[in-house]
C-alpha cells in the first residue's frame, strides 16, 4: 500500500487514544473516528514499519453503538475521544482496558472482567478545565480547546462535560477577554502574552476560582480584566501565574493573587477541604465520594491502623483515611499542597495525622512502622524507588489508585516480584466521554 491509497477495513477494537483498529493485509491500521464492529472506507495518511495510520471517509456499515455527539465541537476538539459511542460500551471498554494491561504489561492472572462503576452524571461533571489562548486569523484573541493531536486552538464557548456554574462563568470571562486588549500567546514564536485560561468549580459551596496564565508581569490591562472577573458573582478569587517557559507546562510555581481569595471550598465525604488552582482536586467530585469509598472499605482500616498515603495532595484521601485509622502519614513533593492539607486537617479538627513535604521515593526512607500503604500516584506511576520502600515496610496491605491503566500494571508485576499478590480489581469512570478510567487495585502481602 502506498500514501494516499483508499480501501476498506474491519474495525476490531480501540486504542487508548479512542482511534478505532483494524488489520489490512496483515498491517494493524488506526482509524480516528471509527468504532468497533464498523466496516469503513479509509485513505492511508502515515505508513510505518509495524502499522498504518488512515483517514476515516465513509462508514459503510456502521456500528450499533454509535450515537450522534450532542457536542458541536467534537469533531475537531480533542477533550473527548468516545463521545459518538453508546455510554454502556464506554464502560465495557474501559474494563477490557484495564484488564489487558494487568494481564499483558503485570503479568497478572484476572479471570472475570473488570467492573466499572459508572459515573452519575455522564455530562456535567468537571470540575476544572484548562484552557489554551491563542490568535485567530485576524490576530483576535480566541479560547478554546486543542484540537485532536496538535495544539491547534479550536475556539468553543461551551463544554458538555464541564459543569454549568463553571461554564457559564466562562462564557461571562470569555467576553471580558474579547473586549480586552490582551495580547494572546503564541507557541510557535513566544510571542504575545496570554496564555491560558483555568477554571475550578466548587460544587457545594457554588464557587469558581479563575486563574489567568501570561508569560510576562502583571499588566494594567490584565489587572483590570481581573477586576471585572472579580465582579462575577460565583467568582471568589482570581489569580495570575507566570510562565515563561518554553514547553507544554499550563502553570510555573510564580503566583500571584489579584482579587478575592486563592482557594475554594469544596465538600467530599462529609469533610471540607481548601481547593487552589494548582492543587489536585478529583474532576469529578460525584464519582470521587465513590472512588474513596471503595478504597477505605478495600482498606480494612481500624482504630488501630497506622497508614501511609505516599502522594496525598492537599489530604483529601489522608483527611478521610484518619477518620478510620488510628495514624496517618501524607506524602507529597508541592509545598502548597502541603500548606492546605495541614489546613484542611485544622478546618476538619482532625488530628491523627502528620504532612510531610518531599519527594516520596525519600520521604518515605523516615517511616517505619505501617500496615497499610495507599498509593495514587500522577499518570507516570511510582518511582520504582517507592516500590523498593514498600518492600521494606512490608505491609500486609497496600490500595494502588492509578489513572493510567498501563503504569498500573507495570507497578503491579514489581510489587508482585515483591510478595504482593493481587486481591481486588475494580474501576471507576471518572471522566466519561473520553477514554481514561480510574482504578483500584486491593494488593495483600502473601510472602
Amino acid at each position: 500500500m502506498n500514501i494516499g491509497a483508499i480501501f476498506e477495513v474491519e474495525i476490531t477494537s480501540l486504542g487508548i487514544s479512542g482511534e478505532g483498529i483494524g488489520v489490512k493485509e496483515g498491517l494493524t491500521v488506526f482509524v480516528e473516528g471509527a468504532l468497533p464492529l464498523e466496516k469503513v472506507q479509509v485513505r492511508l495518511k502515515e505508513l510505518k514499519k509495524n502499522y498504518a495510520i488512515a483517514t476515516l471517509l465513509q462508514i459503510i456499515k456502521p456500528s450499533p453503538y454509535r450515537v450522534k455527539p450532542p457536542c458541536p465541537f467534537f469533531e475537531r476538539c480533542g477533550g473527548c475521544q468516545i463521545m459518538h459511542l453508546d455510554y454502556p460500551r464506554q464502560l465495557e471498554i474501559k474494563g477490557r482496558r484495564v484488564r489487558d494491561a494487568l494481564t499483558r504489561i503485570g503479568q497478572q492472572e484476572v479471570k472475570d472482567p473488570v467492573k466499572v462503576h459508572p459515573s452519575t452524571p455522564h455530562f456535567s461533571y468537571r470540575n476544572k478545565i484548562q484552557l489554551p489562548v491563542a490568535a485567530d486569523a485576524t490576530g483576535q484573541l480566541q479560547v478554546g480547546l486543542y484540537a485532536k493531536g496538535t495544539h491547534e486552538v479550536i475556539p468553543i464557548d461551551k463544554c458538555l462535560i464541564h459543569m454549568p456554574l463553571g461554564d457559564e462563568v466562562y462564557r461571562q470571562v470569555l467576553k471580558l477577554l474579547q473586549r480586552s486588549s490582551l495580547k494572546p500567546y503564541c507557541e510557535r514564536t513566544h510571542d504575545g502574552e496570554f496564555r491560558h485560561l483555568l477554571i475550578r468549580t466548587a460544587t457545594f459551596a457554588g464557587q469558581v476560582l479563575i486563574a489567568l496564565v501570561t508569560k510576562g508581569a502583571i499588566t494594567e490591562e490584565l489587572q483590570k480584566v481581573a477586576k471585572q472577573i472579580s465582579q462575577i458573582p460565583q467568582v471568589v478569587g482570581v489569580v495570575h501565574h507566570r510562565n515563561a517557559r518554553k514547553d507544554n507546562v499550563i502553570l510555573d510555581k510564580d503566583f500571584s493573587l489579584l482579587y478575592g481569595t486563592a482557594f475554594m471550598e469544596e465538600r467530599l465525604c462529609g469533610l471540607t477541604f481548601h481547593v487552589s488552582i494548582a492543587s489536585f482536586f478529583q474532576v469529578n467530585p460525584y464519582q470521587a465520594e465513590n472512588l474513596y469509598q471503595k478504597a477505605l472499605d478495600l482498606a480494612e482500616l481500624t482504630p488501630a491502623s497506622r497508614v501511609l498515603d505516599a502522594y496525598c495532595g492537599i489530604g483529601t484521601l489522608s483527611l478521610l483515611i484518619a477518620k478510620r485509622a488510628g495514624f496517618v502519614e501524607g506524602i507529597e513533593c508541592v509545598q502548597q499542597a502541603i500548606i492546605d492539607a495541614k489546613e484542611n486537617a485544622k478546618r476538619n479538627s482532625i488530628n491523627n495525622v502528620n504532612f510531610i513535604c518531599g519527594v516520596s521515593e525519600k520521604a518515605i526512607a523516615g517511616i517505619n512502622l505501617v500496615d497499610r500503604v495507599f498509593l495514587n500516584p500522577p499518570r507516570k506511576g511510582c518511582d520504582p524507588r517507592v516500590l523498593l520502600e514498600i518492600k521494606r515496610l512490608n505491609p500486609p496491605l497496600v490500595i494502588y489508585i492509578s489513572c493510567d491503566p498501563a503504569t498500573l500494571a507495570r507497578d503491579i508485576q514489581i510489587l508482585s516480584g515483591y510478595g504482593f499478590e493481587v486481591e481486588h480489581v475494580e474501576a471507576f469512570d471518572m471522566f466519561p466521554q473520553t477514554m481514561h478510567v480510574e482504578t483500584i487495585v486491593k494488593l495483600k502481602k502473601i510472602l
